[in-house]
């Protein structure tokens, strides 16, 4: 009996082996290694149902995997880049297509993929890790509570004190002070007076919550400014702006107590809420489960039990591939 057929090997190692086999597939095979590969798929019946149920999961994973290596391919660049590694292991990389890139990385739990906003955490002034919220107090003695995953930069003049929120999600408890309070966040201005309120980043566009006080928000689309009062949200992006609508303010801050809780909102936005307090990706594999609205709440502490409470409501299969890649399918 060989060390493959071993008894003793469990079924992660032969996972794990079988991943790495998929991805050398994936990349080039010679003839020789073909026929390990096949001596290997062939010495054990677990050996099969490992490698299939990649396959499986691979099909319903590629698209939106070649989507997320074309977007962030330059950073994953520059990674490779700061590790110094050997030029002909750089040219191999390059000669990689997006889909065994991504899938490179998804298991080969690479620090881009674990954080994949590191090198903007480091340019910014305050960030959080993804499960951490932190509280910071700016120079004029604002009190910000940053969500999970967030970031944000301070640019306090004499003239004026200005935050740009570059991800994630903030709550702002202002300072009184002579200068005004600006807050930048995707193609609009949330303008403080006197003011406690919120932002967050959704897609290419921003939502704002007011809980006291009043702001001002000024959009790059939009003929006006939008004072809200206080139970009041909008959200905008490039398109325009909603209408402003009244909310329940200990539900829409619930997240600030480490709950999220939300009605009728798409599934994605639910799962990217998920994503901000675990470690490595949640893909979901098809646009129109995506795009189903779901209404419910749960702890923020427990994201397993949270994927677990949507999939019971929506009834998606939940596939994890490794502790960095979690796939979300019909």
């Amino acid at each position: 009996m060989t060390e493959a057929d071993s008894p003793k090997r469990s079924e992660a190692e032969i996972r794990k082996e079988a991943r790495e086999w998929f991805v050398r597939r994936l990349q080039t095979f010679t003839p020789s290694e073909v026929a390990k590969f096949q001596t290997w798929l062939e010495a054990d019946p677990a050996h099969v149902r490992a490698f299939r149920h990649i396959e499986t999961v691979w099909q319903a994973t590629e698209a939106p995997g070649k989507r997320l290596a074309a977007l962030e391919a330059d950073e994953l660049a520059i990674y490779l880049e700061a590790m110094d590694r050997a030029r002909a292991q750089r040219r191999t990389f390059r000669r990689l297509t997006a889909a065994s890139v991504i899938l490179l990385v998804a298991l080969g739990g690479a620090t881009w993929w674990e954080r994949p906003f590191v090198l903007q955490n480091l340019m910014a002034d305050y960030a959080t890790d993804r499960g951490e919220r932190r509280t910071v107090t700016l120079p004029d003695g604002t009190v910000v509570l940053l969500d999970a995953d967030s970031a944000l930069d301070e640019r306090f003049s004499p003239t004026e004190r200005r935050i740009t929120l570059l991800r994630g999600t903030a709550f702002f408890d202002i300072a009184q002070d002579t200068r005004p309070f600006i807050v930048n966040a995707a193609n609009g201005e949330i303008h403080d007076i006197g003011t406690r309120f919120d932002v967050g980043l959704v897609h290419d566009g921003a939502a704002v919550t007011l809980e006291t006080g009043k702001v001002a928000i000024t959009i790059d689309s939009g003929p006006q400014p939008i004072v809200l009062e206080p139970g009041q949200r909008v959200r905008f992006d490039r398109r325009g702006a909603s209408p402003v609508e009244k909310v329940d303010l200990s539900d829409a801050l619930a997240w600030r107590g480490g709950r999220y809780i939300f009605y009728r909102a798409r599934l994605s936005d639910v799962v990217a809420e998920i994503a901000r307090y675990r470690r490595g990706r949640i893909i979901i594999a098809d646009g129109s489960l995506g795009d189903q609205l779901v209404t419910g709440s749960f702890s923020l502490a427990d994201t397993d039990a949270a994927l677990s409470s949507l999939q019971a409501s929506v009834g998606f299969r939940v596939t994890s591939l490794t502790r960095a890649l979690t796939v979300i399918s019909p």
